[in-house]
């Protein structure tokens, strides 16, 4: 899935580890050592990559690959008119 990837590129520039060796599951803060500066940075790369506007509270959400990935395919698929 074309999205998966570019948003598992994303994250690996930010957190700096190897795209392949990150668990989609995995939490970044737990896993990763990932501080809340870095999840913005996420936050905001994956607005400007696909043009979308990430609610603040889903932030807190957006703990694992997994979840960014639902989240932003959530939103594309609702500026889409597409349902869920």
């Amino acid at each position: 899935m074309k999205l998966e990837s570019e948003i598992r590129e994303i994250v690996s520039n930010i957190i700096q580890i190897p795209p392949e060796e990150i668990d989609p599951k995995a939490s970044f803060f737990d896993e990763y050592g990932m501080d809340s500066l870095r999840a913005l940075e996420i936050l905001a790369e994956i607005e400007n990559t696909y043009s979308i506007t990430i609610d603040p509270e889903k932030l807190l959400a957006m703990t694992s690959l997994e979840e960014v990935i639902k989240i932003t395919q959530e939103l594309l698929n609702q500026n889409a008119g597409t349902p869920d």
